[in-house]
């Protein structure tokens, strides 16, 4: 599938709004990736399988979770368009992983090896700094997420979701807002009540 002139601006600014990269930084970037079309449902990633990749939205939108025994799923994070995502704590394992990757709407996806951008990251010191504010950002998201889920209640959670993901609640199931915030949909549906009318800087 060919890369287009709009999938090139999309990688360039999420790429530069993660640290500055130079036209030919760029490029050499852009060398690397291939296109992949998901449609609704389908999975850049499965628990069980080895994590390879990392991507880029182009449109879309995705949902990265774990798949418990009995079942049920507890959502992680949501990637919205012009988001990386790639289960790094997968790809820098060697033992199967433990993470999905799914699309939640169909989605064009900007994929690159994992194994490619780390050697691409070693020998060009931009993409290596680009790497390691990436690597920061990620665990600062993950700081507050555990955060929020140790240290806030339901409702606080609600807010700070909504603040994160504005409009998301309506292009995904509230079962997967649920288990992102770590409540039945039942309950969901009782802060979704409690809280209209009231501002999200309420929390």
């Amino acid at each position: 599938m060919k890369l287009t002139t709009q999938d090139a601006e999309l990688y360039a600014r999420a790429m530069r709004r993660v640290s500055p990269l130079s036209d030919d930084d760029i490029r050499a970037g852009l060398a690397l990736a291939r296109v992949r079309e998901l449609g609704r449902g389908e999975h850049l990633l499965r628990g069980g399988d080895a994590a390879r990749d990392v991507a880029v939205v182009v449109p879309g939108l995705w949902r990265e979770h774990f798949l418990l025994a009995d079942g049920s799923e507890r959502t992680k994070a949501f990637v919205l368009e012009g988001e990386l995502s790639g289960s790094l704590a997968d790809l820098l394992s060697d033992s199967p992983a433990r993470a999905y990757i799914v699309a939640e709407e169909p989605s064009r996806l900007l994929v690159v090896d994992f194994t490619e951008s780390t050697a691409l990251a070693a020998k060009n010191p931009a993409w290596g700094q680009l790497r390691a504010r990436a690597t920061e950002a990620l665990l600062r998201v993950k700081a507050e997420r555990e955060y929020e889920l140790l240290g806030l209640d339901a409702e606080a959670r609600y807010g700070a979701f909504r603040r994160r993901y504005p409009g998301l609640e309506a292009r995904v199931a509230a079962k997967h807002v649920a288990s992102y915030l770590g409540i039945t949909p039942v309950h969901l549906s009782r802060l979704r009540r409690r809280r209209r009318g009231k501002p999200d800087s309420a929390g």
